[in-house]
């Protein structure tokens, strides 16, 4: 779906729900995946009456104005993800389908991805990478744990590799052995990336 101008993506999913075959309301499941900003916590430590303010304390204090919270537990990473979703999206996909689940897309990109990791042969460390053109997100795991998971606005090419780089560097991952994984078919980062990182790979 593509927004013009004057439009907002709510607009654009209404239109979408009138004229896509595709979206009938008649499926039996209908998962959501939200890839608005999201943060963890590990499961022993979560409260719910402090969800919200740990949210507006990572992004902002503005960071919940029109949108609705959620969390979900993923027992495999040992954490619970929280994020947002768009008050007037959620209310327009609810109206078309009133029993969809709702989810983080970064908190099922790493439940997915740990499977893979797992199955891997070796000893290299692997940094996955999700890049959307505006924000990276990056995660890695130890021992079939999650490591580290943050993600970074960078809308330029400098910045992506400044912080791709960054958290390498901090992770104390080696640019000749570990492997970089990006999971967007990205070109023109993995081509960069690969005057540093050895190994770097389109997932």
């Amino acid at each position: 779906m593509k927004v013009k101008k004057g439009e907002t993506l709510n607009d654009v999913l209404e239109e979408a729900f009138r004229t896509n075959a595709l979206l009938r309301p008649d499926y039996d499941e209908v998962h959501i995946y939200a890839d608005y900003s999201s943060t963890r916590i590990p499961l022993d430590e979560f409260r719910s009456e402090e969800a919200q303010a740990l949210y507006r304390l990572t992004f902002g204090k503005d960071s919940l104005q029109g949108m609705n919270m959620h969390y979900e537990m993923l027992p495999a990473l040992e954490v619970i993800e929280v994020f947002v979703v768009d008050v007037e999206i959620e209310a327009t996909i609810l109206r078309h389908y009133p029993h969809a689940s709702i989810h983080s897309y970064f908190g099922q990109l790493m439940n997915k991805m740990l499977s893979k990791d797992k199955r891997q042969r070796g000893t290299e460390k692997r940094l996955y990478v999700h890049s959307n053109g505006s924000q990276l997100f990056m995660f890695t795991y130890e021992n079939g744990k999650l490591q580290f998971a943050n993600s970074f606005e960078a809308t330029t090419l400098s910045n992506q590799l400044y912080f791709l780089l960054y958290v390498w560097k901090q992770l104390g991952m080696d640019q000749r052995n570990d492997v970089c994984m990006l999971l967007s078919k990205d070109k023109t980062l993995e081509a960069e990336l690969r005057k540093y990182i050895t190994h770097t790979v389109c997932a």
